[in-house]
């Protein structure tokens, strides 16, 4: 047992004392096992959100396939608190981290004290992958494999297009470093390519998108795949109403499993009762009951914490992009992208279950492909270069549409739609059997 005597405010009192517990964990690790908290500070003004900054020595080695998890104990006058590291995706790795704990209401104690255990665990530690257990309302992160494909193989199972639902995180532009094929996250490049001449050449088109550099200052997670009909179903924004078309069974195309289709914009997120417009930079009001829209419902349903929603068209194309600057997420080449894309020429006009196609370089399924998916901004805005920033979704009180992105089931590989710079929008109220949509998450 190793003490460390500190200094923090914490609510309106002082952290006098942080005791920081040592476990070594297996004989795998080697050396010394030391995890030290370093602070624990709420923020100011006063709120539940409490960071806790911490060291790691011989801790995990997702290379070498050793894996660990983190538990923290906070003490609070006479009240405990067990903090088990992946409900707030605490890594397990090497080096200082910091992490947010959500606390409840009401913790201002002047003396307090915190361990944190270090164990081994099956899956790794971290926060890359959000789980979202529909039946319950759990949330849990886990951390990536040494590799992509290894996550890849954990994730494209049943369980996460059923009653679980998994988001990938996409970090900002200063952790580009952690995903494959990253080095223009931070150089983002915005331009609309227009196609190819007869020589070959790649050229671009001014007259819609210029070029531009997103430089993402905040982590999002993203849906690793569209929402299913059985996700949908389960969170049921219309008494498990499901809205899609393509419901009929298909041998080895399990329907549960096949994106949603057919829900309105409206249907999504515009509150109930409400008949105007609906800005798309309104946020979706809380519910205190499993009722309203889908959003509002999975909101209720994870405790009113993360406020989940759409992507804007931004978000979707950087996760699409996966770092590339070429025509299409796959290279250059229309063709080339069969092996990753539910489209009219890959399938008998219809859509297919979600993760059958092969993923994208940072483990996204049908990210462009299958269904479009609606976006949370209007229409309205010529050149995407205009738009604020990265996560604020853009709003011009005339235009009547939404965004939505992406190829589709319909669409052949040779048209438009698969370019990842390609936009489109349709009237919020409207349906289709070629649009869905995948939920998205901002962390304070």
């Amino acid at each position: 047992m190793k003490l460390r005597k500190v200094g923090n405010r914490f609510g309106r009192g002082l952290v006098s004392l942080l005791v920081v517990a040592c476990l070594a964990f297996g004989a795998e690790a080697s050396g010394v096992t030391n995890v030290t908290i370093n602070s624990v500070s709420q923020r100011w003004p006063w709120n539940n959100k409490v960071d806790i900054s911490y060291s790691v020595e011989g801790g995990q080695t997702r290379a070498a396939g050793v894996y660990c998890g983190l538990r923290f104990t906070l003490t609070a006058g006479d009240k405990t608190y067990d903090i088990p590291g992946y409900s707030i995706g605490a890594s397990a790795e090497n080096g200082d981290h910091t992490v947010t704990w959500t606390a409840p209401k009401g913790i201002v104690a002047a003396d307090c004290s915190m361990t944190a255990t270090l164990f081994t665990t099956n899956v790794p530690s971290g926060n890359d992958y959000m789980i979202i257990n529909l039946n319950t309302g759990d949330v849990v992160f886990e951390g990536a494999y040494a590799t992509q494909d290894e996550s890849n193989s954990r994730y494209n199972v049943d369980t996460y297009k059923e009653y679980s639902m998994v988001l990938r995180k996409v970090p900002k532009w200063a952790d580009k470093g952690v995903l494959p094929n990253a080095e223009f996250l931070s150089s983002y490049n915005g331009y609309r390519t227009g196609g190819a001449d007869s020589d070959g050449n790649i050229f671009y088109s001014s007259s819609k998108n210029s070029a531009h550099y997103w430089a993402t200052g905040r982590d999002y997670y993203l849906g690793v795949f569209p929402v299913t009909q059985r996700q949908y179903r389960t969170i049921g924004a219309d008494a498990g109403n499901n809205p899609s078309e393509r419901t009929d069974p298909v041998t080895g195309n399990n329907a549960n499993f096949r994106p949603v289709e057919k829900m309105t914009w409206y249907e999504l997120r515009r509150p109930t009762g409400v008949t105007d417009d609906f800005a798309s930079t309104s946020p979706i009001p809380k519910v205190t009951s499993m009722t309203g829209t889908f959003f509002q419902r999975l909101n209720f349903l994870t405790g009113n914490t993360f406020g989940f929603d759409l992507p804007t068209e931004v978000m979707l194309e950087i996760a699409e992009r996966a770092g590339s600057t070429t025509i299409y997420f796959w290279g250059d080449t229309a063709s080339d992208g069969e092996p990753y894309a539910a489209c009219a020429t890959t399938l008998n006009k219809n859509t297919m279950a979600v993760g059958h196609f092969l993923p994208n370089a940072w483990g996204f399924y049908d990210i462009d492909g299958n269904v479009a998916c609606w976006c949370r901004d209007s229409t309205g805005l010529a050149n995407l270069a205009d738009a604020p920033d990265a996560f604020t979704p853009t709003w011009v009180s005339t235009a009547t549409k939404r965004r939505h992105r992406g190829g589709n089931w319909t669409n052949g590989l040779s048209s438009s739609p698969w370019r990842s710079s390609f936009r489109n929008g349709a009237e919020p109220g409207s349906r289709s059997n070629a649009l869905g949509f995948r939920v998205a998450y901002i962390p304070e």
